[in-house]
């Protein structure tokens, strides 16, 4: 009586021409799948770190906006860097000495010269009629107006100092005008008057606001300012400055 005969691997019917497959590699192909499903993904390269960083840029935008919002980005200057409290602004370095136009040909036009200074010590001994100390000064402002004879000329300036805590306000008005130089005989070339009035005004922010105080408000009439010149001396809290007028008018006749 002849054997059992062999089993041959037949088709599905609802799958026709796949041929089974044994139950245990199946088994072994899906353990196989979960191990690389769950395998953690290894960040220490360039694309790893490049795939983190598009997963969680939410983060990064939202640690940004929280040190703009609560102001935590701070700068500093270098060490190296030192700011000066009592440096006056918009000018850095000296200031080029401002002279007379040699240009002016006409009698009947002067030109007005206001020089102010600064010291670099307030115990200076600065007198109104000397000039010893000029090179202790630091130049703060030195405008020149031209104006006609008989005719005012304004000048108007604001100089901070402290970096903007203190202002001052340098206020003049002046008319130059023919005249005879006092005496018995009155002279007999004329000599250039100068009708002025000078205010200079401080301001400080503090505490409680902005103080105003008045410094100098002084007006008058000066004989012989084109020869001699005229100076006045005068202190902000801490600091002693002065200021010259000058006058240069050409030589002809009016």
């Amino acid at each position: 009586m002849p054997g059992p005969r062999p089993r041959i691997a037949r088709s599905s019917k609802n799958c026709p021409g796949k041929v089974g497959v044994p139950a245990s590699r199946r088994v072994s192909e899906v353990e196989t799948t979960k191990q690389h499903s769950t395998r953690p993904r290894n960040w220490t390269g360039w694309t790893g770190w490049t795939s983190w960083i598009s997963e969680h840029a939410y983060l990064l935008l939202a640690a940004g906006a929280a040190l703009v919002l609560t102001r935590t980005v701070d700068f500093s200057p270098p060490p190296l860097v030192r700011l000066d409290e009592s440096a006056h602004g918009g000018v850095v370095g000296s200031l080029p000495v401002q002279e007379f136009s040699d240009q002016l040909r006409s009698p009947q036009v002067a030109q007005i010269k206001a020089t102010l200074r600064r010291y670099d010590d307030p115990d200076l001994n600065v007198t109104a009629d000397s000039h010893e100390f000029d090179d202790r000064g630091e130049l703060l402002s030195q405008p020149v107006v031209t104006t006609p004879l008989g005719t005012g000329a304004a000048i108007e300036q604001t100089i901070r100092l402290e970096r903007g805590k203190l202002e001052l306000d340098l206020q003049i008005h002046a008319t130059p005008r023919l005249g005879r130089a006092a005496g018995p005989s009155g002279g007999a070339e004329p000599v250039t008057r100068l009708e002025h009035q000078i205010s200079i005004h401080s301001r400080r922010e503090g505490w409680s606001g902005r103080e105003r105080r008045v410094h100098l408000d002084t007006s008058g009439t000066l004989d012989d300012v084109e020869a001699r010149g005229h100076r006045l001396v005068f202190s902000v809290d801490q600091h002693l400055f002065s200021l010259d007028l000058e006058l240069h008018r050409p030589l002809g006749a009016v």
